[in-house]
């Protein structure tokens, strides 16, 4: 069980991250993300393309046509505004919370984070 000290301070942590600009930049394009009705759509049609090859795919068929609409939509995706100041701003994020995981290791002298890289 955690104690309530130790509690505290990772609220305090978690009110910090969301306080950075990575977070709040994240938060941002993500919302962006989610209002553009023509990505949200394009994105909706990928997973379902995305699901019948997965389905095919157990059955030991392969339809060329369907990875070639698949990889036409990515490419799509890919060239959107949105989605490329999304992936930034996420990868932004994600880099600096693995940061602030790395400091945290360094100062228990504990690798946490190994568990999930294996």
């Amino acid at each position: 069980m955690v104690s309530d000290v130790i509690k505290e301070k990772v609220v305090e942590l978690a009110k910090a991250i969301m306080e950075s600009e990575e977070y709040k930049n994240f938060v941002e394009k993500e919302e962006a993300l989610r209002n553009n009705e023509e990505i949200q759509s394009m994105l909706a049609e990928f997973q379902s393309l995305q699901q019948e090859f997965i389905t095919l795919r157990m059955s030991g068929e392969v339809n060329e046509d369907l990875i070639s609409k698949l990889n036409q939509i990515q490419s799509a995706l890919n060239e959107k505004v949105a989605v490329k100041e999304f992936m930034e701003a996420y990868t932004r994020f994600i880099n600096m919370l693995g940061e602030v995981g790395d400091i945290l290791s360094n100062e228990l002298e504990f690798d946490f984070a190994e568990v999930y890289r294996s």
